[in-house]
Parts: C-alpha cells; structure tokens; sequence
C-alpha cells in the first residue's frame, strides 16, 4: 500500500496518485520493499538549468537516483517510465556517479518500474503535469533486492553440461549487468530434477554451473566475481514427479553474494 504525505499540495492516491505542483516545493519520498510499497517523491519547481539535459516549458528534468535499503546511491541501476499517452517507454541507467538523468514530456502520466538484478518489478504512477515554468522532479528509489534469480532461457544438451545457443541472449544480459555493477559478486548455482542417481546429479550440476561460469569469463567477468556451485537434487522448488515439477527443479540460478 502506498503512504502519501505533503506539506503544500494533495495527493490523489490508490493504484497510483497525481502532483498539483506550486511554486512552492513538495517533499516526496519512494519506499519500495518487494512488492508492497510506500512511495516518497521528492519534486521541486526551479528555474535553473541541469549541465547536459535543458528542461523547457513542455519537457521536464527528472533526476533519478536508486539504492538497496541503508546502502548508499548504486552506480547501473534501470528505472524505466513509460508514457500512458503514447506507449514509449524511457529508460534511465544511473551512471558513474549514481545519477541518471532524463527530460520527459509535460501533460502526461508515467508508469515507473526498476530492474531488480535481471527482473523488472512495477513501480507505481507519476503524473507530470503541464504547467508554465522550468519544471525538475528528483526520484529516489529505495528497495529491498531479492538476493536469488532464477536464470530464464539458459538451457543445456540434454544429460550434459554443454550449452545450447539459445541460451546466449540471456547470458549476455546477465554479462552485461555484471558489467555495470563492477564490484558485485555473484554465485551461479546448478540444480536438477530427481531423475537418476544423487551422485550423478549433483555432478551434472556442478558441471553446468561452471558452463555457465565460463561464459561469463569469456565475456570478461573477472573470476573473482563468479563462483560456480551444483546442488543436485538437494534444493527443489516444486514437489513431485510430474513433467512440470522437474522442469521447474531443473534450472541455474544466481545468488547474490555482495553487491
């Protein structure tokens, strides 16, 4: 559920709220744990300019800046906003110094959603209306992240350790985040389903997890910041002999170690 305060203007809230801004300034803060949230905008009016993006009369300067709880500002972090009126969607990357910046256009509404690691999780509405003047919104998310993720469309030959192609898109996504993030440590973690014996599933496993640990290296992953760990059967998600439930325990995930 969402909190809504203000010391000038009402909120409008339920599935999303809307700003009546002044000139005057309006204290907002975003809190997000998970999938409930309480949200905090902190949005101002002023008439000064930002170094690279030049906010007009029609287009506003959203400043954004992303963080896990208690931690400070992260540098890679993804927000995006998607235009209600046109369907575009704006895509906001925090850079070197845990900043993004981005103009969005006046007299519409925003669907805000961030990338927890490699999962987009929805956010909430951000109304930007249309009013004259020079117009700057400073969004601050905060949130809790997920420390496990399974891996979606990474797949293996079947009984073996080799990858399929089809597997690299989702590979490379998962390099590429790394990459952003230069000091997170990662565990891949193979598991499969309960066919066979125990001793060889939890080889099998081990040898798809440094399939997957290689790839990442010849990426240019250091190596220390990928540790390959095969459970076997011995950490099933679903329960069962049926098709579905061993595809569901058949997967790779990745655990979070440090960020």
């Amino acid at each position: 559920m969402f909190r809504c305060r203000s010391k000038v203007n009402p909120y409008i809230c339920g599935t999303g709220f809307s700003i009546r801004p002044s000139s005057k300034k309006t204290n907002m803060n975003f809190y997000k744990k998970l999938i409930v949230a309480s949200v905090l905008f902190l949005f101002t009016t002023i008439a000064t300019m930002a170094q690279d993006l030049v906010p007009t009369d029609q287009m506003a300067l959203i400043s954004v800046v992303v963080h896990p709880e208690g931690q400070p500002n992260a540098v890679g972090e993804i927000v995006f906003f998607k235009s209600q009126k046109t369907g575009k969607r704006f895509r906001a990357v925090t850079g070197a110094d845990a900043q993004a910046k981005l103009l969005l256009a006046e007299g519409d509404t925003y669907e805000i959603s961030y990338k927890d690691f490699l999962m987009e999780n929805d956010y909430s509405l951000m109304e930007v209306p249309s009013e004259p003047g020079i117009m700057r919104y400073e969004v601050e998310v905060i949130y809790t992240p997920a420390k496990v993720f399974t891996l979606e469309n990474v797949y293996f030959d079947f009984g073996k350790a080799t990858l399929r192609p089809e597997s690299f898109p989702s590979l490379d996504e998962l390099a590429t985040l790394l990459k952003s993030k230069p000091t997170m440590v990662i565990e891949i973690s193979g598991h499969t389903d309960d066919v066979g014996d125990d001793a060889s599933n939890m080889t099998l496993s081990q040898q798809r997890a440094e399939s997957v640990r290689a790839y990442l290296l010849k990426k240019g992953i250091a190596t220390n910041r990928v540790i390959a760990k095969g459970y076997g059967e011995t950490m099933p998600v679903a329960s069962g002999t049926s098709d579905e439930a061993r595809q569901m325990n058949r997967r790779t995930e990745v655990k979070i170690i440090s960020q």
